[in-house]
């Protein structure tokens, strides 16, 4: 899709620099793009979303104040919007004002159920997302997520296996429950686990004040580094996906591992709603209440020729058309 001359103002959340590289790859089409996040990433954030919630809608309407007053004598041709967190209806009222002509679009990559936007799809030209409850829910299109230039590049490197299985996400109880679950499994099979969850300062001190334990070997206080996250992932027979229970869409990491010709193993019962994907045999569903992964997937060489997900130039074209 081409690009050339075309202005976008591009909002959206700050999340292991995928920002940076959708807005890179925007430019590299010919777009010229004006970046804001969807929110404070400062403790000023932390502090209104852990201690003052009440204060929260306030807190983000004079965040996108601001983005208007850095936006006043600028015009658009497209507004581009990801997920956009507790996004003012105002907002797009003021911004269509003084962008007639502007093409809006919003892409949701978390579930309504987990961050709510059904309010704002009438205020868009064209709303898709990640979620297949949520297609059916609202009838907007599914378009799954995207891998990166960097995964491409170990995609392309001869697998040299050292874990039997991979799991890295954002901590939650229920995951950390789960995954806990999945060592044992490894353990009495004798399979190895490479297991990672990151968990952010404020749920530390929360677990911290209830005095609960926590096993170390499991969760990290630091992030990955992602050259650190897809080496480990190419070396990988399986990712492991515990899904979030409040989304149904396939996340980034299954994406990922299957551009990266690593197989899956998921708890998604709905990934066969993606055909490409369910019909690949690159994914196995997996119950966390009698974990089994057949041993004859596990030890499968299921290498796909042709790619079953999209790259980021790819699900840009399918945002954009």
């Amino acid at each position: 899709m081409n690009f050339q001359d075309k202005k976008i103002l591009f909002i959206g959340p700050i999340f292991h620099d995928y920002e940076k590289m959708i807005k890179s790859e925007l430019e590299s089409m010919g777009a010229n793009v004006d970046f804001f996040a969807e929110r404070s990433y400062s403790y000023d954030f932390n502090i209104v979303n852990n201690f003052f919630g009440n204060y929260m809608q306030r807190f983000q309407a004079k965040h996108y104040t601001k983005i208007l007053n850095s936006i006043a004598n600028k015009r658009y041709d497209y507004l581009f919007v990801i997920r956009g967190y507790m996004l003012p209806p105002s907002f797009l009222d003021a911004f269509k004002l003084n962008n007639l002509d502007c093409k809006t679009i919003m892409y949701q990559w978390d579930s309504e159920r987990t961050n709510p936007f059904k309010h704002l799809i009438n205020s868009f030209e064209v709303v898709k997302t990640f979620d297949f409850q949520d297609c059916e829910d609202f009838d907007i299109q599914y378009v799954p997520l995207f891998y990166t230039k960097d995964v491409e590049e170990h995609r392309e490197k001869k697998k040299v296996y050292e874990y039997d299985f991979f799991f890295m996400g954002y901590f939650f109880e229920e995951r950390y429950e789960a995954i806990l679950k999945f060592k044992e499994y490894c353990s009495v099979k004798g399979y190895t686990l490479k297991p990672f969850l990151y968990m952010p300062f404020t749920t530390r001190v929360k677990y911290f004040l209830k005095r609960k334990a926590l096993d170390r070997s499991v969760v990290s206080f630091k992030h990955m580094e992602r050259i650190k996250y897809l080496d480990i992932l190419s070396k990988s027979r399986i990712m492991v996906d515990v899904s979030n229970s409040r989304q149904t869409g396939l996340a980034m990491r299954v994406i990922e591992s299957l551009a990266c010709n690593t197989k899956v193993a998921t708890n998604n019962t709905f990934f066969e709603k993606d055909e490409i994907v369910g019909k690949s045999g690159m994914v196995s569903l997996f119950d966390l209440d009698n974990i089994n992964i057949e041993e004859s997937f596990i030890g499968a060489n299921i290498e796909q020729n042709k790619r079953i997900v999209l790259s980021l130039e790819e699900w840009l074209t399918q945002i954009f058309s």
